[in-house]
């Protein structure tokens, strides 16, 4: 699983993906996008992506949020790449516990078997690169990755706004 992010998860960037978990600043998500599709850009996976996908959120969380930053991300990254939008591909099929307040070893049990395919999804054979805001043990992009790849899929990708340490 090759992966990028912006910068490490620390000062106004991490301000900036909290804030973007608002739909109040919805905009500083799309904004967010965009910048880490000109790092795809400037250094790009060693395959050629052919669509992209956002970590789902399960369907209460996004209700309550109302909004889902990793989806606006995606849907900027998608914009500027020229490609294809497919996060309706996955879906999270429980309500999961907030992975920043969690060890490791629970950040991988929380997700384990959390994400699924949509029965309607078409990524048979494609390269899909997957959005998330903040990468920290990659337990989420590594669950999402094998639903995507029992899909079908290719070859995953993962590109996120920050990398942050296992402390955080």
């Amino acid at each position: 699983m090759a992966a990028r992010a912006i910068v490490p998860y620390e000062g106004t960037l991490r301000q900036a993906v909290l804030k973007a978990k608002h739909a109040a600043f919805e905009p500083l998500a799309k904004a967010l996008g965009q910048v880490l599709a000109k790092r795809i850009q400037q250094s790009p996976f060693a395959e050629p992506v052919d669509a992209v996908a956002a970590v789902p959120m399960h369907w209460l969380k996004r209700a309550w949020r109302n909004t889902n930053p990793e989806e606006t991300i995606a849907r900027a990254v998608a914009g500027q790449l020229g490609l294809a939008n497919v996060s309706g591909s996955l879906r999270c099929t429980r309500y999961l516990q907030r992975q920043a307040s969690l060890n490791s070893a629970d950040r991988r049990k929380n997700v384990r078997g959390a994400f699924r395919a949509s029965r309607f999804t078409r990524i048979a054979g494609k390269r899909v690169l997957l959005i998330d805001d903040v990468m920290t043990t990659g337990a989420t992009a590594h669950e999402c990755s094998r639903a995507l790849l029992d899909a079908g899929a290719a070859a995953v990708f993962v590109a996120t706004i920050a990398r942050a340490s296992a402390e955080h």
